[in-house]
């Protein structure tokens, strides 16, 4: 319980309107050297993880179309997930074992540090993708290694988050390019057996141009349908790498179509039932011959990913402390709440003689 000498006191200081303004005037001292000492510096780093095919880019999303409202909300989504990354706990944890932040600041435990770090450092998400490290502390030095190390943890997380993504397509197309060859390998066999036990000439001058064309052009939709599927695994229908695809497949199916006019209408159910034979394994060496192209070209370009999975985050701004006069928000908030505090008593009670009010005696009883 409150003792009853300093109840006394409290209520005494608050009907004393000297002793009550003095009381203020000397809180609102306090508060403003609160606010001023001890001097908190601010430490900042603005940096740009790029939203590429490669490494972490992969990771989150390909830009797309569709529109300007469909190229605004994949890129949002990209800009928040870079966000998430950022105040991560995994990244949280790496700056804590980078800085040694357990034995720095004699914390209890990792978790008591992460917690201590979470309230001195702030992330935000600023226009055009920039993510903004921002640190306070009384030590200026120890500010700017506190953003030094969230942007080597960042780009560490991010490193790691892409080189998961360009493992994972590696394996997955190194089997469908192993699976691609065995493929082509049996279809040349038939081929080439088809061929000489027939005793036919090469495909080419067999069927002649006009069916060779066709047929070729048959191998590539195929193909071309095949990787639209695979790319589809790793990136949206809207990206820019599927829509070319599809436009890229449009383009063939109106070669085929032209082919087809230029023929008069001729195909390969007007041949003979051996050169009909000879046409559909000569169609599926082609179609397997494309399919190894294509996750060929596939492989390759997981291979450029993983050489610059590490190159995702671009220094917009380096590490550096703010030359600005910080001022430290518990003074500010004490001074506020004190003034409030003071204009409700000495300027709205007295207006509105909630005072008068509160100092009326009660009624007496009549006995």
């Amino acid at each position: 319980m409150i003792p009853d000498s300093w109840t006394s006191s409290a209520r005494g200081i608050a009907q004393n309107r000297a002793l009550r303004r003095a009381l203020y005037a000397a809180v609102a001292l306090a508060a403003v050297l609160l606010c001023l000492f001890p001097r908190p510096h601010v430490a900042r780093v603005k940096i740009l993880p790029q939203g590429s095919n490669s490494g972490s880019g992969a990771l989150i999303s390909a830009l797309g179309g569709g529109g300007v409202q469909n190229f605004a909300a994949v890129l949002g989504a990209q800009k928040t997930n870079y966000l998430i990354i950022g105040r991560s706990h995994d990244v949280q944890q790496d700056v804590v074992e980078r800085l040694d932040l357990v034995d720095v600041w004699n914390s209890a435990d990792q978790s008591a540090a992460e917690r201590k770090l979470g309230k001195m450092v702030d992330i935000q998400l600023l226009t055009g993708g920039v993510l903004e490290v921002t640190a306070r502390d009384t030590d200026p030095a120890f500010a700017q290694r506190l953003v030094e190390g969230f942007t080597a943890a960042i780009k560490a997380r991010l490193a790691g988050l892409g080189l998961e993504l360009v493992q994972t397509k590696r394996e997955i197309v190194k089997a469908r390019l192993a699976e691609a060859n065995t493929a082509l390998e049996t279809a040349e066999r038939d081929l080439n057996a088809f061929r000489i036990q027939n005793n036919l000439p090469s495909p080419e001058a067999e069927l002649g141009a006009a069916v060779s064309t066709r047929l070729t052009l048959d191998a590539q939709i195929r193909g071309k349908e095949v990787e639209i599927e695979t790319a589809r695994q790793f990136q949206t229908d809207n990206s820019i790498r599927v829509r070319t695809l599809v436009s890229e497949l449009m383009a063939l199916r109106r070669q085929r179509a032209e082919a087809d006019q230029a023929s008069n209408g001729e195909n390969a159910l007007a041949l003979s039932s051996q050169t009909a034979e000879y046409v559909r394994l000569y169609r599926e060496q082609q179609f397997a011959e494309t399919i190894v192209l294509v996750y060929r070209r596939f492989f390759e370009e997981v291979s450029v990913e993983a050489l610059s999975a590490e190159s995702n985050v671009q220094i917009i701004e380096r590490p550096h402390v703010d030359p600005d006069r910080h001022f430290n928000l518990s003074g500010i908030a004490l001074l506020l709440l004190t003034l409030l505090a003071a204009a409700f008593t000495e300027i709205y009670a007295p207006m509105t003689g909630l005072t008068r009010r509160l100092r009326r005696p009660g009624p007496q009883d009549p006995r």
